[in-house]
């Protein structure tokens, strides 16, 4: 058991010993060691001779420039003689087309167009000459009668039935059967072309007739009026003006007056829109009274300072102000007031005092 305690002992006495005299041996200099230089004292004469700048030595001079000998021109070689080109093939030559056939040959014999002889015109009796057409407003007769003029002297002798012109009826030189009749190709008759339709004439404005004048009524004898019925229908008259007189005159009812819970809300209502804010000090001393004019939605329609209690008019009219903007702002929408009691709210009096706000 106490083995232990000798081994621990003695490691603990040796480390004592080497920690003591451990270091006696060694010889160790304290001083560190300090390099020392050479400095040698110069006078400013020598010091400002070597900072100055090195002189740069003299730059040589250019010499001139020696002219170079210029070598002698060489003899261009004589080109040499180039080869002739081989010849080009010839190309062959392009076929010639054939001639078209002659076309063949037309007979160039004169043909004349084959004329025909006039075909006399259609008539119902034969003559040796042919009669000319009659003219439109000539009647048909035997013999060919002259036209007679109405004579001058028609005034003095009396008037002789005119005799319109007549002419011969017509006549041909032979009969001429349907089988004689030349046939044309050209169409017999052609469609007549439809005519551009006329543009609408404007209407011509005529001058309306000035009216008749009408007769003027014939005045009626005036009745008989009976002053007995005059006299009643007068009464009558009289007695149903002043009726109507009386009852427009009467005002409109008032209705009820308000309740105290009514003018209450409409007090409180003003009342939250009613801010002086930074006012001066005799703006807050100040109390005016408002007239205020409703419409029947409740909307203000007018506002009029009636009285006001201020020491100056600049506070009267600094209080004015922010009553009327408190009156309009909070009734934009319109006052929650009862409608049939219209005319007990269409003007009121309200009384804006800092203390306190009445209305009236």
């Amino acid at each position: 058991m106490k083995t232990g305690y000798y081994i621990s002992g003695i490691g603990h006495g040796l480390l004592i010993l080497w920690l003591l005299f451990g270091g006696i041996f060694e010889f160790r200099s304290e001083e560190p060691f300090v390099p020392v230089a050479d400095v040698s004292i110069i006078s400013e004469e020598e010091f400002a001779a070597l900072t100055a700048p090195p002189v740069g030595a003299p730059e040589p001079e250019e010499a001139a420039p020696t002219e170079t000998p210029v070598p002698p021109a060489r003899p261009e070689p004589e080109p040499e003689p180039q080869p002739e080109p081989e010849p080009v093939p010839e190309p062959e030559p392009t076929p010639l087309p054939e001639p078209p056939a002659p076309a063949p040959s037309l007979p160039t014999e004169d043909v004349q167009p084959e004329t025909t002889e006039p075909t006399p015109p259609e008539a119902d009796r034969v003559a040796p000459e042919i009669a000319p057409e009659p003219e439109p407003q000539a009647e048909i007769a035997p013999e060919v009668a002259p036209e007679v003029a109405p004579s001058e002297e028609a005034v003095e002798t009396p008037p002789e039935e005119e005799q319109e012109a007549t002419q011969p009826e017509a006549a041909t030189t032979e009969i001429v059967t349907e089988a004689e009749t030349p046939q044309s190709s050209a169409p017999t008759t052609s469609i007549r072309p439809q005519a551009r339709p006329e543009r609408p004439e404007p209407p011509v404005e005529t001058a309306a007739p000035d009216p008749t004048p009408e007769p003027d009524p014939t005045p009626e004898p005036a009745e008989e009026r009976d002053p007995i019925a005059d006299a009643v229908a007068d009464a009558v008259n009289d007695a149903l003006t002043s009726d109507t007189q009386g009852q427009t005159d009467q005002p409109a009812p008032l209705g009820p007056p308000l309740t105290s819970g009514e003018r209450d809300g409409l007090r409180l209502a003003v009342s939250q829109c009613w801010n002086l804010g930074s006012s001066s000090t005799d703006a807050m001393k100040t109390t005016v009274v408002v007239l205020v004019q409703m419409q029947p939605n409740g909307v203000p329609s007018g506002i009029e300072l009636v009285s006001s209690e201020g020491p100056t008019q600049d506070a009267v009219q600094t209080a004015f102000q922010a009553a009327r903007r408190a009156v309009i702002r909070c009734g934009a929408n319109g006052y929650n007031l009862p409608s049939e009691k219209y005319e007990q709210w269409r003007e009121i009096e309200m009384t804006f005092n800092p203390e306190n706000m009445r209305l009236r």
